[in-house]
Formats: structure tokens, sequence, C-alpha cells
């Protein structure tokens, strides 16, 4: 069904004059990036060759740098969705800023509604409910709920709340009753417990109830009077600590994730009640629901030492099914693409060493080509698609272009632009983002992302600023980074190395390689002297910075390769695992952030050399360069804590730092552009 309607499509598509060209991607539709970085005689390599002079933007001669503002902004929109009649389109959308309201576009006229948003209240979820209804979660600033606000498209003036002054957020959208929806509430059962239920969207009781001072009693009491009635039927608790709730292949209530004596348990909804699955997720983890009731998909290690598989899994029985998709040298670590009507699994989602896209159904393969050939040079993804497959909205991007995004009506023969994530960039003035291939010391081959400042060639090598990603346990991946365009544009060459840890890679390390720090460091270190060997880079100019584990890394290259680094920066980072042992405590192991890493390096107690040889903060007496220490003076997370520790043990030592307290949010922009503007002074004046 889902090939004999894309099929159609692609008709269509060619009709409406799309298919212009060949496609810049392969027939098996790996997306492979236009690499601009010259390797120099094999000593470094990347993923295709190319001239010097492209690291030149096409329009380097206009005057004046991009203002600094311009690359903290927050995206103008985010996570566009067509109703599935596709008349309509849903986004959030900001002014550049971190607070965001629901625009609701009208494809048929291109008239735009507004909903919620201001100074007291943003939005941040919403969800279509049928084609005229849709629910939007309002939050205030500090992120408490506020309500679950419901609009008709036919008097969008008039949205009301059908749950107020408590987290709800929709779990699923029935199919055959989307104004009905099952949501999850803070309080749901009688007993005043947080449950699944079901909830009428129509019930309109007016705006929110007044529960301030005098009116407080009054006011809680007909809160919880409107909820009673608008509650249509709960269901039941799950055994164990409620986690999160997924919706089944057709949107109804699906699975469960529950808590039990310390362990993750899923259960299965058959419409009465719930059954527990045998699955466990000490090596596995699930990426979507699948195809039929209680099935899934899961990502699953390889027993032959190859990258890790997407394949059906059997929730009730844990029977393995078909194989969706194995890589030959990455392991999935992205998401699936399902057909809107049939509700088929037709492709995936995910990264190599750049964006990759991968269709199991011929029709969507000969679509994703036609895209391709009308975005030449571009990453285009398939991002909705209206149920009869007339309406669709694709995202477009490359290194130098921020998402953009596009409708394609096909029986209208139109294509629109919707909106641009960071439309004030001038993408002639950012720079190329090239792939990078480098050896490890133990001989496996990773990957890094190099972005080189106009001009940069081996007469004129560029002072070069490394950016190891957080986690340990994500990735850096190709395509605009606003980090690194905004260094780049100030005239830095910028490296984002993937090291062992880095999502993608497991199937090449063991469970101790994948937790080694020290050997983590060592990867950093590898991919900064091969980008050296380039020419391109002058090694006396190289500075560190990181966030988080990323804050870790730069640290520890300021201690252990004195001889690389001119400076660094660290920005809320750990600096003593040992330390922040003692004070997580015995449930460390339990710990949302660190709890993962704790439970791969083992008790600090018998493993106390191990500890004491990746806690860098204990020997920063070997660091020779300043150091900018940013913190959250005002915090009393275990980040703020051991910033503390580590400035004091910067000033015992009398090693040269400074310090930036963060000052509110940095979702703020105005917190942002404090921070890059203290950053940029600091990498000035150690490496210009």
């Amino acid at each position: 069904m889902a090939l004999f309607r894309h099929l159609t499509l692609c008709r269509l598509l060619l009709g409406f004059g799309v298919l212009l060209s060949s496609s810049l991607l392969s027939a098996q539709d790996e997306e492979t990036p236009t690499v601009s970085f010259p390797p120099p005689g094999g000593e470094a390599t990347s993923a295709a060759p190319a001239s010097a002079e492209a690291a030149t933007p096409e329009a380097a001669v206009e005057t004046g740098p991009i203002p600094l503002a311009d690359f903290m902004r927050a995206p103008l929109i985010r996570g566009p969705l067509l109703n599935r009649a596709g008349t309509h389109l849903a986004a959030l959308y900001s002014a550049g800023g971190p607070r965001y309201q629901l625009v609701v576009r009208d494809l048929r006229t291109e008239e735009d509604i507004y909903l919620g948003g201001g100074e007291i209240a943003v939005v941040d979820e919403f969800r279509w409910l049928g084609n005229d209804h849709i629910a939007f979660n309002l939050v205030a600033p500090n992120g408490a709920d506020l309500g679950l606000m419901v609009a008709a498209l036919d008097d969008p003036e008039n949205a009301y709340p059908i749950y107020q002054y408590g987290a709800a957020r929709i779990v699923a959208v029935q199919p055959d009753k989307p104004l009905r929806p099952l949501a999850w509430v803070a309080v749901g059962t009688p007993e005043g417990e947080p449950a699944v239920v079901e909830i009428d969207a129509t019930k309109n009781h007016g705006g929110f109830v007044d529960i301030r001072e005098d009116n407080a009693e009054t006011g809680m009491a007909e809160v919880v009077r409107r909820h009673n009635e608008s509650i249509l039927s709960v269901v039941p608790l799950p055994e164990g600590e409620q986690l999160g709730y997924l919706p089944d292949h057709e949107g109804r209530l699906g699975f469960a994730y529950t808590l039990i004596e310390g362990t993750v348990v899923m259960h299965v909804w058959n419409g009465t009640e719930w059954l527990r699955s045998p699955l466990g997720f000490d090596n596995a983890t699930v990426v979507d629901v699948g195809e039929e009731p209680a099935q899934l998909i899961m990502l699953i290690p390889s027993a032959s030492g190859e990258p890790s598989m997407i394949r059906f899994v059997n929730a009730l029985t844990g029977e393995l099914g078909e194989m969706l998709l194995q890589d030959k040298e990455y392991d999935f670590n992205g998401s699936v693409f399902r057909d809107p009507a049939s509700r088929a699994i037709v492709g995936a989602f995910y990264d190599r060493n750049g964006p990759t896209s991968t269709w199991f159904d011929e029709g969507y393969r000969e679509l994703q080509t036609s895209l391709n050939g009308y975005f030449p040079g571009r990453v285009v993804r398939l991002v909705d698609l209206s149920d009869e497959g007339k309406m669709m909205l694709v995202a477009v991007t490359s290194d130098r272009d921020p998402v953009s995004y596009f409708s394609i009506d096909l029986e209208a023969a139109r294509i629109s632009v919707v909106q641009g994530e960071r439309p004030w960039l001038p993408s002639n003035r950012l720079s190329p983002t090239s792939i990078l291939k480098f050896t490890t010391t133990d001989g496996h081959q990773l990957d890094a992302y190099v972005t080189l400042p106009a001009g940069t060639d081996r007469e004129n090598p560029a002072p070069l600023i490394v950016l190891p990603h957080g986690g340990p346990w994500a990735r850096s991946t190709w395509g605009f980074d606003s980090e690194a365009q905004l260094l780049a544009s100030r005239g830095y060459a910028v490296i984002q190395p993937n090291y062992r840890g880095s999502t993608g890679y497991n199937w090449m390390f063991s469970r101790s390689e994948r937790s080694d720090l020290t050997m983590m460091h060592s990867d950093v270190t590898e991919a900064v002297r091969t980008v050296i060997k380039t020419g391109m880079i002058d090694p006396d100019r190289i500075g560190i910075s990181g966030g988080g584990f990323g804050g870790y890394l730069a640290v520890t290259g300021l201690v252990e390769e004195s001889d690389l680094y001119a400076c660094g920066v660290s920005v809320t980072g750990i600096y003593d695992w040992q330390r922040l042992a003692n004070e997580l405590g015995d449930n460390r192991e339990a710990h949302p952030t660190y709890g993962i890493l704790f439970q791969l390096l083992g008790d600090p107690g018998s493993e106390a050399a191990k500890y004491d040889a990746i806690s860098s903060g204990r020997r920063v007496d070997q660091i020779d360069d300043p150091v900018l220490v940013v913190r959250d003076a005002s915090g009393t997370s275990p980040e703020s804590q051991e910033a503390a520790e580590f400035i004091d043990d910067l000033l015992s030592a009398g090693v040269p730092y400074e310090v930036h307290n963060l000052e509110g949010s940095i979702l703020d922009l105005e917190t942002r552009v404090a921070l890059f503007e203290r950053m940029l002074g600091f990498f000035d004046q150690h490496l210009k």
C-alpha cells in the first residue's frame, strides 16, 4: 500500500518539475555531506578531496562581523507538524528568544494564528486532536505547568484549559476519538496519585480559576470539580513507580515503564489490564513502537562484534522479529519514519559520519531522490506527510544553512517556505564543515568535524579551538552548529571530535573501554594532533573548551597536554570523580545525570586507583596555561560545588585563572551573549 501510494507521489513530483538533476544522494539514500577540508599528502584524511580555496565562503567581501547575538538567539521555529488532512501546519514559534508560543498556519490561505505565549506563560508542547482542534501545554518561564489547553481552529481566541495548575501531558491521541485523548496527569486517581486518564477535550469550563490569596481554598475546590467533570475514565496503574507511557502503533495506549525494586520494567496494555513484559534494558533500548499490537522496535547489540541493529521485538514474549537496519560501520542512533496512513515503518534517519536516510520502501526512496534533486547540495528530510500524501513538510539544511522548512502541495504544484530556524544568518558568510577521520592510539578510526575560518590555508594557518562534546554518551554531528560558526566568524578554526563513548561507536569498544575516561581524553588528543598535520592549524595557538563532561575533558587536556594547549575554558564541569561520588552518596548509581557512569566506573572504594587517575582536578599543579572557569555561582548543584573546589585548587596551585559567573538562565539570550563575549575575549587574549 505504501509502495503504490508513494510511487504515485514520485510521478506527481516529476510532473511538478522537482526531479531536476541527478541526486546529491546515492540510490541507497546515504547522505554524504560536501567536504571541503584539504588533506595534505595523506597525513590526515577526510571524506572527499577538495581545494584549499573551498575554506573561504562566497560572500567574504561583506564587511563587519555577524553580531554575536545572531549566533546565540534561539531558533525561530521548532517542531512543525501537519494535521492529518494537510490543511494546517502547527509549530512552536519565538522571536529568537527562549519563550515560545504556538503558531498555526492555514496552508491554503497562508494566514497564521498565534496561541499562548507571553511574558508569564510559554508553550512547550502541542498535539493535533484531529484536523480541527489542537492541544498545547502552557508553562511558566520557570518550567512550572500551568495548564493543558485546547483551541478550535474556527474559534482560536477562545482557547480553554482542560486541566490546570498541574502537569498534564498527552500520551496518545486515539484515532477514532481524537477529542478524547489519553493524558498523564499529576492527580488522576481518587487517591490523588498520577495516572493516565481519558480526558474530554470538548469540555470548556471557561478560563483559569483564580486561586490567589483569599481565593485559594474555594478556587482549588473549583479546579478539582472541573477536573472530575473532564476526566472520563482512569487507566489502572501498572505495578511499580510510574516512569512513562508510550502509545501503540495506532496511537492508542500501548506501553508503560515503571521502576520495581530498582529495575526498569515494561508493561503492555491489552485494553483492560497491564501485562508485564519479560524484556530487560541492560543492553537493548527502545527506538519506537512497531507495526502490530505489543510490538516494539529495539536497538540490539550484535553478537558478532558488528554494529548494533534495530529490529522488531514482541514485548509480551521477548521474541525477536525482522531486522530493519544494521549499518556496517555505526550503531544506529536515530529515529524511524512511519507512513501516516498505513502506520508502517518505511524509513529511518540516523548519523554515520554525516546525516543519513535509509528507506525500506521503494516509493519513499524515489521520493527522497526527487527531493534531493530539488535541493541540491543540501540534506533533505521528510518531516511529515498528510494521510492522503498530497501535502508534505520537509526540512532542508547543510553545514552553512540552519534548518529551513518547506511545504510542498502536490495538487496545487506549489512549494512554499514555511520558516527558517535562523533566517537572520547569511549562509554565504558562514564556513564549511569537513569530516576528518583520525586513528586512536589503540587503532580505532573515529570522526571529527572541522570548521575553518575564511582565508585559512597553509600559508595562513588558523588558531584552533577544540570543542569536545558533553555526555559522554552523545555525539557531535555534521551540520550547522552555532558555536562552531561563531568561532569561525571570529577567525578560529574549530574541531569537534567524537571519542569512544560517542553514540555510534559502542560496537567498537568493550564495556570497560566505553567508560575509560583516560582513553576518551587520549582520543581527543589524537584528533587534535591529526588536524595539526594538515598544516592548516597554528600549533602554538590552540585552546580547548567544553561544557559538562566536555568541561572535564577540557581540564584534563590542560593537565595532561600542557605542550598542546595554550588556554582552556570549562563550563560546569566535574573535576574530581571521587569527590562527586562521596557527595552523591550510596544512591549515586541511580542519579539521573551521573548514575550510568558510576555504574560503569565501579565502586570508588575498591577502585581508588582508577578514580585517582581520572580525577584531573587533583593535578591542577600540572596546568601551565590560563583557565576560564564558568559556573552558576548561585546554585547548589554538584557542578556548582565542583567549580568552587576547582577554583580553590587553582588558586592554591598558583595557576592563572578567571571566573565567569552565569547570571540568569543559560536559556536567556543575555546570559548566552555575556558568556560567549567573555569566552571570545579570553581566547583573543591568549591565542591571537
